[in-house]
C-alpha cells in the first residue's frame, strides 16, 4: 500500500504538466472554430514603359498614372473580405525583393504598362478610342522568384455629339441587334460635355478618369485581377456544389441551393457559373486522361447565408441543363459576371 501511494505521489506532478501542455495546446495551438484563411496580397510598384503620362493637376504637373492603376487594382482586391492587400512604394519593393524578413505575404503582383492607344477624331462630334495592354508578374515570397507571368488587355470607346443641348446623357447600348452591328455596343455619352479645363501636353487626372482611356485601362486591370484568380489553373477559386432546389422553385424560375456562402466571399447579387466537367483519353502517357471544364450556366444569388446561398438561374444550355450536384464556381477577385455558355 505504501509502495502504491509513494508511486502515486510521484506520478502527481508528471500528470499535472501533461494536462497543463494538453490545455495550452488547445487553446493557443489549435485554430479557432469556423477560422476563414486570410490571404495577403502585396503590390509592387507599376512600371510604365510607355511614354504616355497623367498629370496630377494642372499646378502639380506630376505623373500619377502607374499610382492610380495600382490603387485600382488594390480596390478590386479588397473587394474580397478575406484577402489583406499591401501597397508598397519604390524603397520598400526594394526591400521586399532583397529581404526575406520583409516578404511576410501570399504573393506578390506587379503591372507592368507596355502598350497604349489613344486616339480621338472630330467628325460631327469626339469620337475616343482606347488600347490598354499590361504584363503582370507574379513573386513569391521564398526567393522573390517569379512564378507566373501573363498578359491583360481592355479596351473601350466612346462618341460624343458636339455641338448638343444636353438632352442625352449616359445610355449604355448593349441589346442583341447593336451587338451585332457594333461588337463592343454604343456608348452615349451626354452632349455637349462639361468642360474640365484648358488642353495640355499631358491630361489631368480630372479630365483623364472620365474617359473611355481610363475606362480601357480600367477593364485591363479588371483583366489583371481575373488572371490573379486563374493562377495555377483556378486554384485559387471556390467551389461548391448545387444540392437542392429550394420551395418558391418553379419551372420558370429555378432556384436552388448551394453549398457556398459568405465565408466564401459571396454576395447577394453575385452572378456565378455552373460548370461540369467533360472526360478525354488522350495519347499521351504522362497525361493519359484529361478533364475540361465547361460552363453550362449562370445562376445569380439571391440570398447568403454563412456556408449557404440562395440562387436563381439565370440561363443554361438547352441540351445540356443544369442540375443538382453539379459544380459552382466563383472567381476571388474581379467582376462576378454572366460568362458565354460553352
Amino acid at each position: 500500500m505504501r509502495k502504491t501511494l509513494e508511486r502515486m505521489r510521484i506520478m502527481q506532478p508528471l500528470y499535472r504538466k501533461t494536462l497543463l501542455l494538453t490545455l495550452f495546446l488547445l487553446i493557443f495551438a489549435a485554430p479557432s472554430f469556423g477560422e476563414a484563411p486570410v490571404r495577403h496580397i502585396v503590390l509592387l510598384p507599376s512600371i510604365n514603359y510607355t511614354e504616355y503620362e497623367v498629370w496630377e493637376s494642372k499646378y502639380y504637373p506630376v505623373n500619377v498614372l502607374e499610382h492610380k492603376m495600382t490603387d485600382y487594382l488594390a480596390s478590386l482586391l479588397r473587394g474580397n473580405p478575406f484577402t489583406d492587400v499591401s501597397v508598397l512604394d519604390g524603397g520598400q519593393a526594394e526591400r521586399w525583393m532583397d529581404d526575406p524578413t520583409f516578404r511576410q505575404c501570399t504573393f506578390a503582383v506587379r503591372m507592368e504598362l507596355h502598350h497604349v492607344i489613344a486616339k480621338q477624331r472630330e467628325v460631327f462630334g469626339s469620337f475616343e478610342k482606347g488600347d490598354v495592354s499590361l504584363r503582370v508578374r507574379i513573386y513569391n515570397p521564398m526567393e522573390a522568384g517569379l512564378i507566373e507571368s501573363f498578359v491583360a488587355s481592355g479596351k473601350d470607346q466612346r462618341y460624343t455629339f458636339d455641338p448638343g443641348d444636353d438632352q442625352l446623357f449616359l445610355l449604355n447600348t448593349r441589346t442583341s441587334l447593336i451587338d451585332i452591328i457594333y461588337r463592343d455596343g454604343l456608348d452615349f455619352l451626354r452632349l455637349s460635355p462639361s468642360y474640365k479645363g484648358q488642353k495640355m501636353s499631358r491630361p489631368t487626372w480630372a479630365q483623364f478618369s472620365s474617359t473611355p482611356y481610363w475606362q480601357a485601362f480600367k477593364n485591363a486591370i479588371d483583366d489583371v485581377a481575373s488572371g490573379i484568380a486563374n493562377m495555377k489553373d483556378g486554384e485559387l477559386y471556390v467551389i461548391g456544389r448545387i444540392i437542392s432546389p429550394t420551395a418558391n422553385s418553379t419551372k420558370k424560375n429555378r432556384e436552388y441551393i448551394i453549398t457556398l456562402g459568405k465565408q466564401d466571399a459571396i454576395a447577394a447579387g453575385d452572378i456565378l457559373q455552373v460548370i461540369r466537367g467533360d472526360t478525354y483519353v488522350t495519347v499521351d502517357p504522362e497525361n493519359p486522361v484529361v478533364v475540361l471544364s465547361r460552363v453550362i450556366g449562370n445562376v445569380k444569388v439571391i440570398k447568403v447565408m454563412s456556408d449557404q446561398a440562395i440562387v436563381r438561374l439565370v440561363n443554361e444550355r438547352k441540351n445540356d441543363p443544369v442540375q443538382l450536384n453539379d459544380l459552382i464556381t466563383a472567381p476571388p477577385y474581379g467582376k462576378k459576371k454572366v460568362e458565354r455558355l460553352r
